[in-house]
């Protein structure tokens, strides 16, 4: 509990110092190994898109710009992400030393969300190491009670990392930090626990573009389970038409929610295709909903993995509309329903999916 209290004084403490009003920011910056007229751009994170440019000059550069967030995460990158570094951004003035090759490890001094969110980083990081090496010795080890012994292990640190990221979010209302915590785990967390540290908040951090995400997902939520109805979500197809999981008609519906970026998703659709093809005549049918922001990637996906089912996404990558009302937290994830709207069984693939489909519907593969 001592780094929780520190770091609730160093929150107060960067609170009470950086009051001061600014009109924008302006970031000054130095870098070795860069040659003159190499391209600096900066990228917000969110929205995705870039915001500003300039030309190293002598191993100097500049940027001036001002941001409508209190305090937002950016990049700034060399073209084709060869050199990155993400940070902080705020209106006010910013000192970066870079070394090419190095971004990562860039000094930046001058944002006090910065200085909080690599704070917060060094108190998890003795933890961070642990799990890090447990996982490592874990792929070594075949033995299967010491195989669990150290999933326990690495499982019990892991609660306890998500337990110090809940009391840092539940002690710090208005911190942007705690804020963009809240919006990532929103879904891992749940609804209740969501609901809970966001009435919490300061109104600045509700009104930021983390708590509207976070707000969104609290109403859109809902309580999926299995023996519970589903909830009809529509979103547009690869032809830019609008369908909802409704207009598929099925004895067996399969609500599969899966990206072009994840590699167990891709490793699975081939098993799926498979399954398609030997159960559709008998009334089994797929709903394809991509947690995608990138359009080419996901209609090249489509294409080179054969999804010939109806395919659905709306463009907004993990805040995908329909993956937050079905509470998803990781993909692949997905939901088989009857004829009735019922959800029987959650998370089947390959074999047990065949199985499950040989019991409901008749042979198949």
């Amino acid at each position: 509990m001592k780094y929780i209290i520190g770091l609730i004084a160093l929150v107060s403490l960067i609170a009470a110092t950086t009051s001061k009003p600014v009109n924008g920011y302006k970031i000054t910056g130095n870098v070795t190994g860069l040659p003159n007229n190499t391209w600096l751009y900066l990228r917000l994170a969110k929205p995705d898109k870039t915001i500003d440019s300039c030309l190293v000059n002598n191993g100097k550069f500049t940027m001036n710009g001002k941001i409508a967030e209190r305090a937002t995460q950016v990049y700034l990158y060399t073209a084709g992400y060869t050199n990155y570094v993400s940070f902080w951004l705020e209106n006010t003035n910013i000192d970066i030393n870079l070394k090419a090759g190095e971004f990562k490890k860039a000094v930046i001094k001058g944002s006090s969300t910065q200085d909080e969110n690599h704070m917060l980083a060094q108190t998890q990081e003795p933890v961070s190491r642990k799990i890090d090496s447990l996982s490592k010795a874990l792929r070594a080890i075949k033995e299967k009670e010491a195989r669990a012994n150290i999933i326990t292990q690495i499982e019990t640190l892991e609660e306890q990392q998500k337990q110090s990221e809940r009391n840092y979010v539940r002690n710090n209302p208005n911190s942007v930090v705690a804020a963009n915590i809240l919006n990532v785990y929103s879904s891992t967390w749940g609804k209740d626990t969501t609901v809970s540290l966001y009435n919490n908040f300061s109104a600045a951090n509700k009104a930021s573009h983390y708590g509207r995400d976070i707000s969104e997902y609290i109403k859109l939520n809902k309580d999926v389970k299995i023996g519970g109805r589903f909830v009809d979500v529509e979103q547009a197809n690869t032809s830019g038409k609008l369908v909802k999981v409704s207009d598929v008609k099925g004895k067996y519906i399969l609500l599969d929610f899966w990206a072009s970026w994840c590699g167990p998703c891709r490793e699975e659709n081939p098993n799926l295709v498979k399954t398609y093809a030997a159960f559709k005549d008998k009334g089994f049918a797929v709903v394809g909903i991509a947690l995608d922001d990138n359009k080419a990637q996901w209609l090249k996906a489509v294409k080179d993995d054969k999804l010939t089912w109806e395919n659905l996404c709306d463009l907004r990558g993990d805040k995908n509309r329909a993956a937050l009302t079905y509470g998803i937290n990781a993909v692949p994830t997905n939901y088989l329903i009857n004829d009735k709207g019922i959800i029987v069984a959650k998370n089947l693939r390959g074999k047990a999916l065949d199985d499950k489909l040989k019991e409901l519907l008749g042979a198949g593969i």
